[in-house]
């Protein structure tokens, strides 16, 4: 019998994808959000909606005692919320995770919590393994209270898991991008390449990192969830490095854009301050040796199919 899965974040960016994978693969799926159902859903399948909060703990409740597996994906996405509102952002961050996780222990229920790349901080020493140590920024620059919070996160799954035979799946993700993503580098650049404005890059442009088409994070994600891991932490992305600079010049060149490309120096610094990092790359080979993962879009190929879908939906 096909295990019944709850997916918080339902219609966000990976949420909305990994929904698709699991109705597609026959999988009965309820989903939460407080953004609108999605058309691709309506009339789905073995798909329940539920638009609502994830902070509405009496509904949590009922909804993991009624699944068998928790996919924890909601929480905030964009940089400039976590640069603008760290008080939001620890709140949204922590508070409802945590007692999410409470509850898959008392229900005796599998957990699956989507971290962030970000958790490894300043590190600077790349690839990021699973295993290295971190380092964080100081609490009084708004930008580490996001990872800060996520590490919490992971911290309390962990101990759980000792102390209370949690079982889980830990998936740090690094900068996924495709269709439907919105507010961040890949999205923007492409945006004003297409309507030829402006490139704007924050800092020098020589900081890299690496880029993991979504159908292909979708795809890591199912070859652990099909394999019934449990108890691990994998890290989610590509190994390609690219700086920002050269990605804005490949989109231009995509988009045959006549955009000119400009520096920031001043990297965010009146909304709280903002330490970039320089290189951001993930060792995958974890996954790859319990799974057999590998990635199928490169980055060009992937960089195409996303300006389609922008012409299509006009930007």
């Amino acid at each position: 019998m096909r295990k019944r899965i709850l997916v918080t974040g339902a219609m966000g960016f990976i949420g909305s994808h990994w929904v698709k994978r699991l109705i597609k693969e026959g999988y009965k799926v309820t989903g939460i959000d407080i953004k609108p159902l999605g058309a691709y859903f309506k009339k789905k399948k073995n798909f329940k909606f539920v638009k609502a909060s994830v902070f509405d703990t009496r509904l949590i409740s009922n909804l993991i005692k009624k699944n068998d597996i928790v996919c924890h994906f909601a929480g905030v996405a964009e940089p400039l919320e976590y640069l603008k509102k760290p008080t939001k952002t620890i709140q949204l961050t922590t508070i409802p995770s945590l007692k999410i996780i409470d509850l898959c222990c008392k229900f005796k229920k599998k957990i699956i919590f989507t971290s962030t790349s970000e958790i490894y901080g300043k590190l600077n020493k790349v690839p990021f393994r699973e295993d290295m140590d971190r380092l964080l920024g100081t609490p009084q620059t708004n930008r580490w209270c996001y990872s800060t919070s996520k590490s919490l996160v992971e911290h309390y799954i962990t101990a759980n898991g000792k102390d209370n035979n949690l079982k889980y799946i830990i998936f740090r993700l690094f900068n996924v991008y495709g269709p439907g993503l919105y507010g961040r580098v890949v999205d923007d650049f492409l945006k004003k390449s297409l309507s030829n404005k402006k490139i704007l890059i924050n800092g020098n442009g020589k900081q890299t990192r690496s880029f993991l088409y979504v159908d292909d994070c979708i795809d890591a994600f199912y070859k652990v969830f099909k394999k019934n891991i449990k108890n691990e932490v994998f890290n989610i992305g590509s190994d390609n490095e690219i700086s920002v600079f050269q990605l804005a010049k490949k989109i231009k060149k995509i988009c045959k854009s006549n955009s000119k490309i400009y520096f920031n120096s001043k990297k965010f610094t009146k909304i709280g301050g903002f330490e970039d990092i320089p290189r951001r790359v993930p060792c995958v080979d974890k996954l790859q040796k319990k799974t057999s993962w590998k990635p199928m879009i490169n980055l060009d190929k992937g960089l195409e199919i996303m300006k389609k879908y922008m012409i299509i939906n006009k930007h």
